[in-house]
């Protein structure tokens, strides 16, 4: 079976084994601490600490200890059983030998070839006494499997031929392949495909291994014991009975095997394998697996002219009567029907002549027992729908000639009742008799039905001479019939009757389908809608219309449209609103359909009559919400008739299947042509008129017909272009509200018009767009429009290059100064499209426009930035590509004497001429030159000398130790891409320099120098070593203490990385990649170290600010310290009834990091109720011991925390949260302390009053203490309740929770009938 996934990388597989080394697993560790054995001594001898060493070398060191494990045994009579027991027998969990085994699985398929076939006896000598001991220990069988899987497929010819030792590993492959644990099974028959299909040199197709006649008998020696052991009793009608589940898995195993290399079986040995599967035994899990090795084995070959012609099986018809009269359980059916299509389509490549004998077989067994069966479950259905339609029958077995007889047989009359019958009936013509008849007899199965007639439908679209195709003539009737189904009540497989008429449309033609199903969407003469209406039909016509006659659509939906025009306005002018939108979405559907029509017209001429054009243009002008279906129209028109000109399909096939050729085409192109002129002139007014963001798809347009145009309509539409141009290039106002200035529309056209423009136009085009009056214009639009245009005429490839170039780079110098905001990038992009097209002998020119490729990686605007460094890079590689490059005169002639006129154009030449910018007089164009040389350094480090980057190094480190902040911001990026790009021995001398230049920077926080820095301090770390980087900071003990704090967190990291690798649990996330390498080793600073691993040393002596701004920017750091540590534990608050949504913004608002489930839970309804015990009624009892003590707390809290809260928000120390949850602190200003001042006075007025109303409170508080329980609603001027004799007491409206609870120490008991405990008075 062949691995969906790729494998890991040498590199990958020996890390994911190193890094088990401490695991607690004997059998994960042994590997990984025999691995870090071999590679410490590996290291050690060739003198190199990278890892991982070649491949030769773990080769031949395991090889070694392979050879000394084998050979080395325990003298006996010592130890325990395990100790006595000789090393080679050992396979066990954690032993020696498995370790051995599993790294030399993965490391001998990375070793050259040569070098495994020299040692391949010796180590076969060693591992096949193995596989016998490792019988018991699946893991140690697994590495022999895969190690002997890899030397027999590095093996010559010649060695496998007369090697006996590859010849019995060979046997112990086929052997497994019956193996009865699934992982070791499965690996074996994986080794014996790979072997077998894989070509050997000097072969370039797979097949004649020298082990394949081996393996093909093993593989019939064990089917025919099979077949053997089932019993003389089981005849071939019985042969598909159940049998039981735990017989045939030896067939199972080896039929799985078989499926992944049969493709090599050998044609000539096929037949009798054929014969040898229909002879096995009936049982449930083997029968599908011989049906789909069968369908396997009888597929044809892809339709590839190249491919290898397919095999004959000369005993096909007997399989096929074999499979056509045994038909299996309903279990094994959908495989069986694969068989038997497979058959089929494999006899009708093989003997078109014998087909019609059996196809008459296979459709009533199919069709009629399986399909139509009442008892047939809708999966066996929807198999056997697909073997007749989509996937079968249909449309494979059915030829051109079986279409022409059925055809004939029906244009004679012989299907008609009654008729003479001149010719035997097709069975074509059966087969569809059988459909519609079925259609009547089993509604139940109309949903197989209709994707068989859709099948059929779909491989009926030949055409005969009058253009008709056979559909047309076999199946009119049931198109009605079907699409009257739709309309039935309770039919719900609404969308098999869609696909139905969609493919009618698509074979037959709108025209026929819309006679037998009319849209009825016009109401009658009395306004009453016809029924039954299929306004439906037209999203299918949209989608499935092709290869149509457009003149239907011009006298047909053309009035239609109109027609519905009316209504909607008349509806409109009524005030029926509703009414008008739904004629109105009509007319955009009918008009949607237009472009079907225009794909590939059978009639293009006689549809695209004159009444038609002007009411298109009418359209183009009037109705902007059809544009886009007209446009898609007008596009359609072009590309179809170019892709039907330019095919290379016969013609007759063409005609067959379209109706049309490359000569129809060819006409219907030059009757374009003549449409094309007029047609533009119309595109250009509707374009000029539309606003700038909806003019894409017009020109898109345009363009598409400017290209038909002769050249002579070319020239004079351009000449109209500039002129308009010309005329209104210093008019900024635009013609109307919405539109653009027509000077920017008219530079629109000229860069649609560039691809199709003569060589003397786009010249003329070229020197008046490289003007001063265009790319020094007022208008930045303007600008950047003429720099786009100059850049297409350059890509166009048909200006004279060596003319005027350098008077070309003269006008954009002078213009440099004058760019507008928005044109630098179109400018970058122009002069990297004039560095590609220089030739070169004009690579002089490179140096005159560096300073601004330079000058460009500033660059605010990031496009116009990445347009810089691109530039950069485009001069670079011409440069590298060769040359001679042409050095400028100096005036003073000593200091040029002696100077070659003349230097070699390489990378390196590039990297000095760039490196002159670091002597610039401004901090600008230094950094502008550092950030140069960093992306030109990543891009070209292979082609320069080791000399050239040292001194680069070494200049950068000087601009390190700047003053400037700017400069000091490009040098630590050169800093970090030379650390990440460059080689070992080029960056260590320089360490000495660069590490305490770099440890300046350690503490500085603005700009984010810090983390920059300590991001580049991990990365020379991770490469050179802590030890190494931490000995060049002896100048500077206090900053190299953060050297010290990023080991402690690097390990501190380690540790917890391990942790969670024991725990199984999810690994690392990969990295996100921006796409651009460059810019992942310049702006990523992703670390391996985690955030909150802040380490206490790297503050230390520094001295600690006081007073409330210190204690603030403390607390500061301190949250930005635990932030991850707050990431894990926050918590979303949902407050209220309202459902949540996590889509808000305010979202972020609600979060909270103490958890919502350790709060005190709110006060519930019935609460106080739970304080009371329950009869058994259900009613509340109250004791006479319950208490009503009063709750002594003080005054509540709430308003001293909603106090505080306000403070903690207006304070100066205090924050304040925006719309998306961003904590804002309070700034320490003169406004913020006087509203402190204003706040402090405020609360101290409210405590006040807060103050009195508490008094107030404890004065009634203990008022009510002197009453009785519910005094405080006794009556105040009436006697009191009456109690009547025998009744109830009366009422006291009283609250359970005051009843229940406790009393105040030293208070007076009460019950609820206000009576003191142990009082009998009534």
């Amino acid at each position: 079976m062949a691995s969906s996934s790729e494998p890991p990388s040498f590199a990958t597989a020996l890390a994911n084994v190193r890094r088990l080394a401490s695991s607690t697993l004997p059998h994960q560790s042994k590997p990984a601490q025999l691995l870090v054995a071999i590679e410490s001594t590996l290291s050690s001898t060739l003198g190199k600490s990278e890892l991982p060493h070649p491949s030769t070398a773990y080769f031949a060191s395991l090889q070694q200890v392979l050879e000394k494990a084998v050979n080395d045994e325990v003298p006996a009579g010592t130890g325990d059983d395990e100790e006595m027991m000789a090393e080679s027998e050992n396979m066990g969990s954690g032993a020696l030998l498995p370790a051995i085994l599993y790294l030399l699985a993965i490391v001998i398929p990375e070793t050259p070839n040569q070098v495994v076939i020299s040692k391949s006896t010796n180590i076969l000598e060693n591992i096949l006494p193995l596989f016998d001991t490792s019988l018991e220990h699946p893991p140690a069988l697994r590495s022999l499997v895969q190690i002997t899987t890899s030397l027999l497929l590095v093996a010559p010819p010649a060695l496998l031929n007369s090697s006996p030792l590859l010849k019995k590993a060979w046997n112990y492959l086929l052997e497994l392949n019956l193996d009865p644990r699934p992982k070791v099974r499965h690996l074996a028959q994986e080794g014996i495909r790979k072997i077998l299909v894989s070509p050997i040199p000097p072969r370039l197709t797979p097949g004649s291994h020298p082990y394949l006649p081996r393996a093909r008998e093993w593989t019939v020696s064990i089917l025919q014991e099979e077949v053997k052991s089932s019993g003389s009793s089981t005849t071939k009608k019985a042969r598909f009975a159940d049998g039981e589940d735990q017989e045939g898995k030896r067939a199972i195993w080896v039929i799985q095997g078989l499926r992944g290399w049969v493709p090599v079986w050998g044609d000539e040995q096929l037949s009798s394998l054929c014969g040898l599967l229909l002879s096995l035994p009936s049982l449930p899990h083997l029968t599908p697996q011989i049906y789909s090795l069968l369908a396997h084995l009888l597929s044809p070959p892809p339709a590839d002219a190249a491919g290898p012609v397919p095999s004959v099986l000369t005993n096909l018809p007997t399989i096929l009567d074999s499979l056509l009269t045994s038909p299996p359980g309903l279990s094994e059916t959908p495989t069986y029907l694969s068989a038997i299509t497979s058959a089929l389509i494999k006899m009708s490549i093989q003997d078109p002549l014998s087909l019609s004998t059996y196809l008459p077989k296979a459709f009533n067994l199919i069709f009629h027992n399986i399909l139509l069966s009442s008892t047939t479950p809708p999966s066996v259905c929807t198999a056997a729908a697909d073997a007749v339609g989509s996937q079968g029958i249909l449309r494979y077995c059915i030829n051109d000639e079986a279409i022409l007889a059925t055809l004939t047989y029906t244009r004679q009359g012989s299907h008609l009742p009654g008729a003479r019958k001149k010719s035997k009936t097709p069975f074509l013509y059966r087969l569809i008799t059988s459909l519609t008849e079925s259609m009547n007899t089993h509604a139940l199965k109309l949903p197989y039905l209709l994707s068989i007639l859709t099948a059929l439908i779909s491989r009926l679209r030949l055409r005969n001479g009058r253009g008709h195709t056979a559909a047309q003539e076999l199946i009119m009737d049931l198109i009605k019939e079907v699409g009257d189904l739709r309309h039935q009540k309770g039919f719900d497989d609404k969308d098999g009757v869609d696909r139905f008429i969609g493919m009618a449309i698509e074979v037959i033609g709108v025209k026929v389908v819309l006679d037998q199903l009319p849209l009825n969407i016009e109401p009658d003469s009395s306004g009453a809608p016809f029924y039954p209406g299929r306004a439906y039909l037209l999203p299918l016509i949209r989608e499935r219309t092709t290869n149509d006659e457009l003149s239907f659509f011009t006298h047909y939906f053309r009035p239609l449209s109109e027609r519905l025009f009316e209504k909607k306005v008349s509806a409109g002018d009524a005030g029926r609103e509703g009414e008008a939108k739904v004629w109105e979405t009509l007319v955009s559907q009918i008009w949607d359909c237009w472009s079907g029509f225009c794909e590939m017209p059978r009639d293009l001429k006689e549809g695209l009559d004159t009444p038609f054009l002007s009411l298109l243009t009418s359209l183009l002008y009037t109705q902007p919400t059809l544009l886009p279906s007209l446009l898609r129209g007008l596009s359609q028109l072009i590309s179809s008739t170019q892709r039907l000109l330019n095919s290379t399909t016969p013609s007759e096939e063409l005609k067959k299947q379209f109706g049309l050729d490359q000569s129809s085409a060819q006409q219907n192109m030059e009757f374009l042509k003549t449409l094309a002129k007029d047609m533009v002139s119309v595109l250009l007014n509707v374009f000029s008129k539309l606003p700038r963001e909806s003019r894409g798809m017009v020109g898109e347009v345009i363009g598409l017909w400017v290209g038909i145009m002769s050249e002579k309509d070319i020239i004079e539409t351009y000449n109209t272009v500039t002129t308009h141009l010309s005329t209104n290039l210093h008019t900024t106002q635009p013609p109307s509200a919405g539109a653009s200035p027509i000077s920017h529309t008219m530079l629109d056209l000229l860069v649609i018009f560039v691809p199709h423009l003569p060589p003397a136009q786009s010249q003329a085009l070229f020197n008046a767009a490289s003007q001063g009056t265009m790319l020094e214009h007022k208008d930045a639009t303007v600008q950047k429009k003429a720099y786009r245009l100059l850049k297409r005429l350059l890509e166009a490839g048909k200006l004279d290059k060596t003319r005027n170039i350098e008077e070309f780079v003269k006008k954009l110098s002078e213009a440099g100064g004058g760019v507008g905001p928005g044109a630098q990038r179109d400018r970058l992009q122009l002069l990297s499209a004039l560095v590609e097209s220089l030739p070169k002998d004009s690579l002089h020119i490179i140096p005159e426009l560096l300073s601004e490729a330079v000058l460009g990686t500033k660059e605010v605007n990031e496009r116009a930035r990445d347009a810089g460094f691109d530039l950069l890079v485009m001069m670079g590689k011409k440069m590298a590509s060769g040359g001679k490059v042409k050095l400028q005169i100096e005036d003073d002639e000593e200091e040029s004497m002696g100077r070659p006129d003349t230097v070699q154009a390489n990378a390196e030449e590039y990297i000095t001429m760039v490196a002159a910018g670091l002597t610039g007089t401004t901090p600008h164009m230094i950094s502008a030159s550092i950030n140069a040389l960093s992306r030109l350094l990543f891009e070209f480090k292979d082609d320069i000398s080791e000399t050239t980057l040292s001194e680069l190094i070494s200049t950068l480190s000087v601009f390190l130790q700047s003053k400037n902040r700017e400069i000091v911001k490009s040098a630590l990026g050169f800093a970090k891409v030379s650390i990440v790009a460059l080689p070992l021995e080029v960056l260590r001398p320089h360490l000495g320099s660069l590490v305490p230049s770099l440890l300046g920077w350690v503490h500085d926080h603005k700009n984010h120098f810090k983390s920059k820095t300590v991001h580049i301090f991990e990365r020379l770390i991770r490469r050179f070593g802590f030890d190494e980087v931490y000995n060049c900071s002896t100048e500077l003990p206090e900053e190299r203490k953060v050297l010290v704090g990023i080991r402690k967190r690097k390990e501190r990291a380690k540790k917890r990385k391990n942790g969670r690798e024991e725990g199984d649990e999810e690994g690392e996330k990969p990295r996100q990649s921006s796409g651009n390498a460059f810019d992942d080793i310049l702006y990523n600073s992703d670390s391996d170290l985690s955030d909150d691993d802040n380490d206490d040393n790297e503050d230390e002596g520094r001295p600690t600010q006081k007073g409330r701004k210190g204690q603030q920017q403390q607390q500061q750091q301190n949250k930005r310290g635990n932030k991850g540590s707050e990431r894990d534990n926050r918590y979303i608050r949902n407050e209220g009834d309202e459902p949540m949504d996590l889509l808000s913004r305010g979202i972020a608002g609600g979060i909270t990091s103490s958890d919502p489930s350790s709060q005190k839970a709110r006060r519930k309804p019935g609460q106080d109720a739970s304080h009371f015990q329950t009869d058994k009624s259900g009613k509340m009892v109250i004791r006479e011991d319950a208490s009503s003590d009063e709750d002594n707390a003080g005054p509540s809290n709430s308003r001293a925390m909603e106090g505080n809260g306000f403070m903690s928000k207006n304070e100066v120390d205090g924050y304040t949260r925006d719309s998306r949850g961003n904590m804002k602190f309070t700034r320490d200003t003169k406004k913020a302390r006087e509203q402190d001042r204003e706040l402090d006075m405020m609360i101290d007025q409210e405590g006040d009053k807060k103050l009195e109303n508490t008094k107030k409170l404890e004065e009634r508080r203990k008022k009510r203490k002197a009453m009785g329980l519910g005094e405080e609603f006794k009556a105040k001027r009436a006697g009191g309740d009456i109690k009547r004799t025998g009744g109830p007491d009366p009422y006291s409206y009283v609250s359970l929770g005051q009843a229940g609870s406790r009393k105040q120490k030293g208070g007076q008991k009460l019950n609820l009938t206000n009576k003191k405990k142990g009082s009998r008075h009534c």
